[in-house]
């Protein structure tokens, strides 16, 4: 089995691979040749161990974290281990890289200007994701706690930004994305023009909500990864189904948009992404990962068995 380290992640793992193993993996979900498994979690004393896994051509596999501690494995469907990777890394850039995806399927085809909530880990990949698959795409960034700092951080990085001033300025962008720890909605309908795409990445926690209701009343789409997660796990749509304004029929997987089955029918139209990251992204980056390792002869051989004894 071959252990692949963060560093090592870096050096064969990149935004448009990403996206194309992600869009691949959703194809085949729509065409009943890939699972997914909703998330399972295992509270004891204070903390919360995280399991979340599918599968996809010959492979399966599962993610599992803990306290901001990652660690992914893949196997062929024989059983045989193939991949253990730490994946704190991994779950950045595959996270950035489905948001772009989604923007690309269900925004205006002409957006030029992406507006990103939220610089911690996970919103400095959203800007990068960007940066790297949408060149010429103007990106505005908001946060309440560290603008100038993280903004400044990025910049010497060599990605150019605009610093937002509000909420109210970052959402009149034609993709908002929203990648935050927020337990209440910050996010408006009053604030957003027409014709705009959001990406709500920021919680798969149903405490923790981005988006006021009105917004999703008002989304002519609203898409997820996982419709039975969905229910379970977003916060904002659960918020909004509690205030009668929600209307399931427009929740639709992201598959069946992906796949051509489901689009925007004018430009004027709010549409929504409520991402929760599931267990068959994860499947999807490890095949590629174990596939581009072997290819270029990056990480270690590790001997595991874990077969049932003959005794």
């Amino acid at each position: 089995m071959l252990l692949l380290r963060e560093h090592e992640v870096l050096k064969i793992l990149n935004f448009k691979d990403a996206y194309d193993a992600l869009k691949n993996s959703f194809i085949l979900l729509y065409q009943k040749l890939a699972t997914n498994t909703k998330r399972v979690r295992t509270l004891f004393h204070g903390s919360v161990l995280t399991y979340q896994a599918g599968g996809l051509d010959h492979y399966l596999g599962f993610k599992v974290f803990i306290k901001g501690t990652f660690f992914s494995m893949l196997f062929d469907d024989s059983g045989e281990p193939l991949l253990l990777a730490e994946s704190d890394l991994i779950t950045r850039i595959r996270t950035g890289a489905i948001s772009v995806l989604a923007s690309d399927f269900l925004a205006r085809s002409s957006y030029s200007v992406v507006g990103i909530i939220g610089l911690g880990k996970q919103g400095k990949y959203q800007v990068k994701a960007y940066y790297e698959l949408k060149p010429g795409v103007k990106i505005k960034v908001f946060s309440k706690e560290k603008l100038e700092e993280e903004a400044r951080k990025i910049i010497q990085e060599g990605i150019k930004v605009e610093k937002a001033k509000d909420y109210k300025d970052v959402c009149n962008a034609d993709v908002i994305v929203t990648v935050t720890n927020s337990k209440d909605p910050f996010i408006k309908y009053e604030f957003l023009n027409k014709g705009t795409h959001i990406n709500a990445l920021g919680s798969n926690l149903p405490e923790r909500v981005e988006l006021y209701p009105e917004v999703l009343k008002n989304a002519s789409i609203i898409a997820v990864e996982d419709l039975e997660q969905a229910k379970e796990e977003a916060g904002d749509l659960i918020m909004a189904e509690k205030m009668n304004m929600l209307d399931w029929n427009k929740v639709k997987p992201i598959s069946e948009i992906i796949a051509g089955k489901v689009r925007r029918n004018s430009e004027d139209e709010l549409t929504v992404f409520k991402s929760m990251g599931i267990g068959l992204e994860d499947v999807a980056i490890l095949k590629l990962l174990y596939e581009k390792a072997k290819k270029y002869g990056i990480g270690s051989e590790i001997d595991i068995g874990g077969k049932w004894s003959l005794g």
